[in-house]
């Protein structure tokens, strides 16, 4: 079942401001980049390496791809679970930043808060 556009949008410009605040801790240092274009996201880090972040608004989902995977978010119990895994969006999310960040990222102080 689908929910309404506005409620998916909602939802997803949620996770692009968390991940940008969390971003936005950073400083000059870190060889980390960010860009959001045209609600697509982009983090690029040393060596090229990149997290990509988009929605797909027929099937209402987030898309997450690094250079090495791909995955499909769709929304369930109030949270973005992988088509496949079955995973949490935030898991991953953290677990491709240490992969490509070389640095552990903890992202539940942003996404947690009320």
């Amino acid at each position: 079942m689908y929910m309404k556009n506005l409620i998916f949008y909602n939802l997803f410009n949620k996770i692009l401001f968390t991940i940008e605040k969390y971003l936005d801790t950073f400083d000059n240092t870190n060889d980390i980049d960010y860009e959001i274009n045209y609600q697509i996201l982009t983090i690029t880090f040393k060596k090229n390496k990149k997290i990509i972040i988009s929605k797909q608004e027929i099937l209402q989902q987030i898309w997450l791809a690094t250079n090495d995977h791909g995955y499909h978010f769709k929304y369930k119990n109030k949270n973005w679970i992988c088509n496949r895994s079955q995973r949490n969006f935030w898991n991953i999310l953290e677990e491709s930043f240490h992969i490509f960040g070389e640095k552990q990222a903890n992202f539940s102080q942003f996404y947690l808060k009320k």
